[in-house]
């Protein structure tokens, strides 16, 4: 008889979580399992792409905005979300939200599984414990010590991660990080499975790339303040100011795009940075860069490091969780201070030295990503109740 699973995540926007999701969900054996996925609020560009045979249970509406920002939503004016959000906030603030998610379970959920899977911590971890489902495992792919987005609800959280079974960390930085702030011990470190040969394919594909002699450089994030695109930003002019040709190419969306572009006009950059807004596919913008930057000011475990390196393309990346798990070969790239002015002097020397950004693509021509020891470590997880 086939192990019944439900994985549980918010949304499926571009973003690392639901790319990772998905690629589990695609390893998974299905004549083995039977797989369901509940996804709170269903949207985003990455609900076409749930593997075939996965299961999607419908959510229900008092979901809708369990995943979206409140400060996106006042900036757009959204008045009748930022009403719903407040609703929402009060019903976790208040601890009502656990006789809630009981009652909504029932109504949206028909089976009784095995294991269910948290595939964000937030959230989805309280949604899951709360649950009767007797193996119940917790993805933690936040450094809680950098960005802890359970402070207004802390106590709500740790209720909840006393009826999780095991947390899977994505990173070491993040386990010890998620140990120290919860206090609990059952964390253990297993990395993101990266879907490596279809990344590697598509960044094969043919595109249209402006041609030139500029030091070519990339960053792919949601325009979001966690991504840090204002320093990149900042860094470009700092590079210009050095007389050095540089064009940044930003792929990416979301509510801090205004912004972002104004900044670009103010400081004169608008020849400098070419915004692509949202590709699906990535990959072969990356592969025709010379450096891959992550400004980010926090992060769990970036899957874009270990997709740019796919695509040949060595990375600048500030010293944040996970890129040290990454970043562990000199031609891989470089791991900074995670502030502006070290963003700054790193970018200039790279831009300086071009010939060694070309030695570096060279070299990750034979860069490989080995997934089979990450499906058997999640697979053991998944058949024993720990």
């Amino acid at each position: 008889m086939k192990k019944k699973l439900l994985f549980v995540n918010d949304e499926m926007t571009l973003g690392g979580v639901s790319r990772i999701l998905n690629t589990l969900l695609s390893k998974l054996d299905q004549d083995k399992y039977e797989i369901d996925l509940l996804i709170l609020n269903p949207h985003g560009e990455l609900m076409d792409q749930i593997p075939k045979g996965i299961n999607i249970i419908p959510s229900s509406p008092f979901f809708k905005y369990v995943d979206q920002d409140i400060k996106g939503l006042i900036k757009k004016k959204d008045i009748f979300g930022i009403y719903k959000k407040t609703i929402f906030f009060l019903i976790m603030k208040t601890g009502l939200i656990k006789n809630r998610i009981i009652k909504e379970r029932k109504t949206i959920l028909s089976k009784q599984y095995d294991v269910e899977f948290s595939a964000k911590e937030g959230f989805c971890t309280i949604f899951t414990a709360f649950g009767n489902t007797p193996n119940k495992l917790n993805w933690v792919q936040t450094d809680y010590k950098e960005n802890n987005y359970a402070k207004r609800h802390i106590n709500l959280l740790k209720s909840a991660l006393t009826k999780i079974n095991m947390n899977i960390a994505c990173s070491k930085q993040v386990a010890d990080a998620f140990k120290e702030i919860f206090s609990i011990d059952n964390v253990i470190v297993i990395h993101n499975m990266i879907n490596e040969e279809p990344i590697r394919q598509q960044s094969l594909v043919e595109v249209n790339i402006p041609q030139n002699d500029k030091v070519n450089i990339i960053s792919v994030a949601r325009f979001h303040p966690q991504k840090g695109l204002d320093r990149l930003i900042n860094a470009v002019k700092f590079v210009k100011d050095h007389r050095v040709a540089i064009l940044l190419t930003l792929i990416g969306d979301g509510f801090l795009m205004d912004d972002i572009k104004t900044q670009v006009n103010d400081l004169g950059l608008e020849k400098d940075v070419l915004f692509l807004g949202y590709q699906l596919n990535p990959y072969p913008y990356i592969r025709s860069t010379d450096l891959f930057i992550l400004s980010s000011h926090y992060e769990g475990y970036p899957t874009i490091v270990i997709e740019s390196l796919i695509c040949t393309t060595p990375i600048l990346a500030m010293d944040v969780a996970g890129v040290k798990d990454q970043i562990t070969e000199e031609h891989y790239g470089v791991i900074i201070k995670n502030e502006q002015q070290a963003l700054n002097e790193a970018l200039l020397a790279y831009c300086l030295d071009r010939n060694r950004l070309h030695r570096y693509k060279q070299e990750l021509a034979s860069y490989h990503y080995d997934n089979e020891k990450i499906l058997k470590d999640l697979c053991y997880y998944i058949d024993n109740r720990i």
